[in-house]
Formats: C-alpha cells, sequence, structure tokens
C-alpha cells in the first residue's frame, strides 16, 4: 500500500508482488526522486482510468510517464464530457499513432468537430479493436457477460411551493443577467468558475433555499478566490464553500483533512501534510506546482453543523421544502410493497445530507449517512451496519454521491433515489451501480427527483447529449462532434437557460411521477 507514510527505498517495494497507490500520489512525486518512477513495472492498470481525462494535469503526466511494459485501463465512464477525453488514455496506453497530440487532432478530433463521418467511423474501429466492453444483461436476448436482475429508472417531477418558485426565478433571472454581461464567449470561458458556482447554487435552490445564501453578490467565488492570501473574511468564506457540499479529502495522505489548511492558490490539505512539502527540496504545491511559503498558507476556521452529529433538530422550527416533502413520500410506498427493503439516497451536498435526517427520522425511517468526512474505517463500519438484516436495522442510508459512488457495496438496498441531479451521467451510474451490481438479487428501482421548469431539467437535457456521443462511440448512434471548448460553452448556455436546449428523452407519462 503506496500511500500514507510510504517508503522512499525502491528495494523495499521490488518485495512485493502487487504495489497499490492513487492518482495523487503520482502527481505528487512527479518529478521527484520517487521509487515508483525509478521502476520497471511489468503491468500498470489504471481502474476508473477516467480520472486522468485531463491531459495537462500533473497526475496525468505522471501516469503517463510511469515505466512499463504492459498497460491496462479500466473504467465504466471511458467518455465523461467530448471525445478528448479519450486521448489521454492513448497516451497512457502508448497505442500509436493515436498517442501523439497531433495525430488524435488530425485523425480523429478535427473530423469529429466538423461533422465529418470518417472521424466517428476511425473512433468507433479504434475502440472496437482495442476494447473489451462488458455490459450488464437485464433483458431476454441480450448477450452479456454479466446476469443481473431489471433496473428501472424514473423521473419524478416536483413543483416548488410559490415562495420557492418566487426565489427560485429572482436568482436565475439575475444569474441570467451576470453571465449576459460576461459578453461574448472568451469572455465566459474566463469566469467559467463565476458561472459553474451560480449554476451549483440553483441546484441548491431545487433541494432547499437554506442550502444558500439568497444574496447573490455573495454567489461569486472570484473575489474570494483572488484576494484569498490578503483578506481573513474571505478565506473564512473559502473555507464555509468548500464545507457546504463538497466532501473531500488531503490529496496528500487521501484522508479528511485535519487542522485544514488552504493555500493562497486556493488548495486544501491538511497542516501536517503541507508542512511536509515546504520542509522538502521542492517547497511546491502538490497540485499547481506554484511555489509555496509558510505566508502562502492560511488555517481553515472550524465549520462546525448545528446537526453534524446526526441529533436531528434542523428542521423543528421551519417547513421542508418541496423536495424534502416528495421524498418522503417514495420510501414509505416501497416499504409498504416490501418490508424489508432498503433504500439509499444520494445527494452531491454533505449539508443537504444532514438536512434529511430529522424528517426521515420523524417519519419512522432508521437511517445512516455515509459522506467523506468520514475516515475510511468509519464508512466501512457504516457499510457493514446498512448490510445487516433483521429487525431495528438501517433502511435508509443518506450517501454523498461523490465519497459513495465508487468502490462500496450497497446492494442491500434495491431502491435509489437521486436527490439532486449531476450533469455528468457517467457519476450517477457509478452511484447507481453500487446497489445493482454482481451479487444483487432484487430488481432494482431508481427515482430521479427532478424541480419542474429549473435547471435540473436542463442537466437531464445535457446528460442525454452525453448520453448519445458515448453510445456513437460504441457505434450506436451517429453523431458530429464539436471541439472542448465550444461543448463547455454550450452546457453553460443551456444550464443557465440561455438555450433552452433539447426535451429530456425517456420521461414518458408512464415512466414519471409527478408531484
Amino acid at each position: 500500500m503506496y500511500h500514507g507514510e510510504w517508503t522512499r527505498d525502491k528495494k523495499e517495494l521490488l518485495k512485493y508482488d502487487l504495489v497499490l497507490t492513487s492518482y495523487s500520489i503520482l502527481g505528487t512525486e512527479f518529478e521527484q526522486d520517487s521509487p515508483v518512477n525509478q521502476i520497471e513495472w511489468f503491468r500498470v492498470i489504471l481502474d476508473e482510468a477516467h480520472v486522468i481525462k485531463n491531459s495537462t494535469a500533473r497526475q496525468t503526466k505522471a501516469v503517463i510517464a510511469l515505466n512499463a511494459e504492459r498497460r491496462w485501463v479500466v473504467t465504466g465512464t471511458l467518455i465523461q464530457n467530448s471525445s478528448i477525453d479519450l486521448y489521454p488514455l492513448m497516451a497512457f496506453l502508448r497505442f500509436q499513432p493515436f498517442s501523439i497530440k497531433s495525430y488524435w487532432q488530425s485523425l480523429i478530433q478535427h473530423p469529429l468537430e466538423n461533422g465529418n463521418k470518417t472521424g466517428l467511423s476511425l473512433l468507433q474501429n479504434l475502440l472496437g479493436a482495442i476494447s473489451l466492453r462488458r455490459i450488464k444483461d437485464t433483458d431476454i436476448g441480450t448477450k452479456s457477460m454479466i446476469k443481473l436482475p431489471p433496473k428501472t429508472v424514473l423521473e419524478c417531477y416536483i413543483d416548488l411551493s410559490a415562495e420557492e418558485r418566487e426565489i427560485y426565478d429572482q436568482m436565475e433571472l439575475e444569474g441570467k443577467n451576470k453571465m449576459q454581461e460576461l459578453g461574448d464567449r472568451d469572455s465566459i470561458l474566463r469566469n467559467y468558475s463565476t458561472v459553474l458556482y451560480f449554476i451549483l447554487r440553483l441546484c441548491q435552490l431545487c433541494d432547499d433555499v437554506t442550502l444558500c445564501p439568497l444574496d447573490v453578490k455573495s454567489w461569486l467565488p472570484s473575489n474570494s478566490l483572488e484576494d484569498v492570501s490578503t483578506n481573513p473574511e474571505l478565506l473564512k468564506k473559502l473555507a464555509s464553500l468548500v464545507d457546504d457540499g463538497d466532501d473531500f479529502d488531503c490529496p496528500i495522505c487521501l484522508s479528511p483533512p485535519t487542522k485544514t489548511v488552504i493555500t493562497s492558490c486556493t488548495h486544501i490539505y491538511c497542516h501536517t501534510c503541507i508542512m511536509k512539502i515546504l520542509k522538502s527540496s521542492s517547497s511546491r504545491c502538490p497540485i499547481c506546482r506554484r511555489s509555496l511559503s509558510k505566508e502562502d498558507l492560511f488555517l481553515a476556521p472550524e465549520v462546525n453543523h448545528s446537526d453534524e452529529d446526526g441529533s436531528g433538530n434542523t428542521r423543528s422550527d421551519r417547513s421542508l421544502s418541496s423536495k424534502v416533502q416528495a421524498l418522503l413520500k417514495l420510501p414509505k410506498t416501497s416499504q409498504n410493497e416490501d418490508p424489508s427493503s432498503k433504500s439509499v439516497v444520494f445527494s452531491q451536498f454533505k449539508q443537504m445530507l444532514i438536512l434529511l435526517e430529522a424528517p426521515l427520522k420523524n417519519a419512522g425511517f432508521n437511517i445512516l449517512r455515509l459522506d467523506g468526512s468520514m475516515t475510511m474505517k468509519k464508512r466501512l463500519q457504516v457499510i457493514k451496519q446498512f448490510a445487516h438484516g433483521g429487525p431495528d436495522t438501517p433502511t435508509v442510508l443518506l450517501a454523498s454521491l461523490k465519497a459513495s459512488g465508487a468502490g462500496v457495496n450497497l446492494m442491500a438496498a434495491s431502491t435509489v433515489y437521486l436527490f439532486d441531479p449531476w450533469w455528468n451521467p457517467g457519476v450517477e451510474e457509478q452511484a447507481m451501480d453500487r446497489v445493482h451490481w454482481i451479487g444483487q438479487k432484487k430488481e432494482v428501482k431508481v427515482i430521479r427527483l427532478i424541480v419542474k421548469g429549473s435547471i435540473e431539467e436542463r442537466i437531464l437535457s445535457l446528460q442525454e447529449k452525453k448520453q448519445q456521443l458515448i453510445s456513437s462511440a460504441f457505434g450506436k448512434k451517429k453523431k458530429g462532434g464539436k471541439d472542448d471548448k465550444e461543448m463547455r460553452l454550450e452546457e453553460l448556455r443551456v444550464m443557465r437557460g440561455l438555450d433552452k436546449g433539447r426535451p429530456v428523452a425517456g420521461c414518458r407519462p408512464s415512466e414519471a411521477c409527478h408531484i
């Protein structure tokens, strides 16, 4: 296990048949005197290989530079955003000429951008030649390596209350005006993080108004990132932003940060971990490689939630949001049909999971929570407890989409609730697969909770487009391509409501519930 207090001795690593490490560690040690970089490996296998989709990222460069006789990549989400995601995988596999960026662009990327069928045909032939695709068999007559019970995905549409709708519409209008102020294409892309932050806040409004401030000026992250090294108040705001919903681990020790430190380049580490880096010869940020000194480090203020211990009293003095009310009705129906059934509720916001605890307990559910603030030991305990059967066992697991979306076994459940949609369909698919995977005996039902007339419907539209791209790459549908920047710009315009987008597919009345 090459992480934590790992060895610096090449001979020590050579004693083992198998070495397990992480992408972030490889990135941290890239271009350093690391034993991992000194060994000629027989085989290097990348699990969740889509992590290296950014060819300019330090960890991607580190992985590609590893010395190995044989190279494999394993992923359930080969393409997440556009066909350019595939290039770093070709570079790692050293599959010439596609591992050479100029060849990739001329043979595949540029033809796809121009809608030339030869680019798509070549991409399909390439993937067919070098990949093994394992699909799950839930339909009679489907040829598959994996036999599983059926999985049904439904959309549950929710109407906001009059008060919620007024707040949402006002915030969305101000967000649209802000994006239009940014002007042309290049201006929008330069302010990409600002626009994404507006989108994040609108998604939070769909979940529960209390998740975000109602002052649009406070939605702008650009100031908090720009002057964080000189303004303690903005630093505090950045810390609360991170605590607001993003589960994260220190990229050095791979555990939730203790005594959290924020750098002037806005990266987050454990105090102990980053101090070790400063004492080394590099003295650079492991993520962006910016030179760091003690003056660039700021201790994050502790932000404690009133219900962090799960006591469940945050809702006693106010009404429930429309989406929470909708969720409370659904598990009851499942339990009436099957008293032994268990459910998993996924959300991208940790604070939303905390807010859900009290109403679910008051409704009579025995619940557990699983999020990125927990140590790995605690996470394993929660998963084991959830899997246990019998009376008085937990029936609902509140799970972080990031912390629980991959690598955990949640097959004790048979129902999945996606409380808020994520714009990358692959992330949602991985979350569903924690329940619908080898060993599952029951039919699995997945219910997406979608607010009508909101950014959530536009996210579903974008998911459909990305699914079409993935399908076309494997030869199922024909579709032209666009360059990465144009796709990003289109995504921003659709999600900000400047472009209505396409109707959401697969939402026939018989396959959706309306609340």
